[in-house]
């Protein structure tokens, strides 16, 4: 801590972290406390493969318990609900969402729970369309999920988010069948959720390459998937066809991940 507000003092850098939510809490740790003695509030930026030639970079070390204290200080001070929205932001898709954030983490730190509800200020203002457009994707992708049983006999579904959301789609699956053994895919971000019966859901990183062909349905499954098409097209009407309307309702991006509009998954 000592050496970076050092090289705090001598410039304006950026604070680097290794793109986990608890490498950004440790980044915004840094952050309020330079903010404290007075130094300059740095910029948070995820570590790129590409080194910065201008802009001093200083990388932050994930310390698991250092980001677990300051969020349950953050929490007493600030509100579980408070939290959540902070938590949805940094999975947002949103451009330089991380300054907002910490210095929206720094105000909380001094004065609790009113910080996001003061829209007038930017900070909390864009954490709050980050939080929003986050819950937003959750929300349609709650819907929009469609899960094939493998050959295995587990069952997968693949999604590409923008928003890094897996963790917010925890709880509804695992509630929903709880029953079954199942991975959702994050194929953009390469990592799965996986949930096994009797046991909590956890987050799997370097799932395969981003993009990777999903696993071979089972025979079953490549059935049922012919008779849903089969049924699909018979029940459209041509002369309502309407794909502007369509893609108002389900977005095209979404399009090639359900069975109905075509097929994503080999074997079929």
């Amino acid at each position: 801590m000592k050496q970076v507000l050092n090289r705090l003092a001598s410039a304006v850098p950026i604070l680097s972290y290794d793109g986990t939510f608890s490498g950004f809490l440790c980044a915004a740790a840094e952050a309020i406390n330079a903010d404290r003695k007075g130094f300059p509030f740095p910029s948070i930026r995820r570590e790129s493969p590409v080194p910065e030639l201008f802009d001093e970079t200083i990388r932050v070390r994930t310390d698991e318990a250092r980001a677990a204290r300051l969020w349950e200080r953050l929490g007493r001070l600030a509100g579980e609900k408070a939290l959540r929205a902070c938590f949805e932001a940094f999975c947002s898709d949103l451009a330089c969402v991380e300054d907002a954030l910490a210095r929206v983490l720094a105000r909380m730190s001094g004065e609790g729970r009113t910080v996001l509800a003061d829209l007038a200020d930017p900070d909390s203002l864009r954490v709050m369309e980050a939080s929003r457009r986050t819950q937003g994707q959750a929300h349609k992708l709650k819907g929009l999920v469609r899960f094939a049983e493998l050959a295995d006999g587990s069952w997968y579904a693949a999604l590409e988010p923008d928003c890094d959301v897996l963790s917010l789609l925890g709880e509804h699956f695992t509630a929903r069948y709880a029953g079954m053994r199942f991975i959702l895919h994050d194929r953009r971000r390469a990592k799965v959720l996986v949930h096994k019966p009797g046991r909590p859901w956890k987050i799997v990183r370097g799932f395969g390459p981003a993009g990777e062909v999903d696993p071979p349905i089972s025979e079953g499954e490549s059935a049922i998937r012919a008779g849903w098409r089969l049924y699909f097209a018979s029940v459209a009407i041509a002369e309502r066809k309407n794909p502007r309307l369509q893609a108002n309702h389900m977005p095209k991006k979404y399009w090639h991940l359900l069975p109905e509009m075509g097929d994503s998954l080999s074997g079929t």
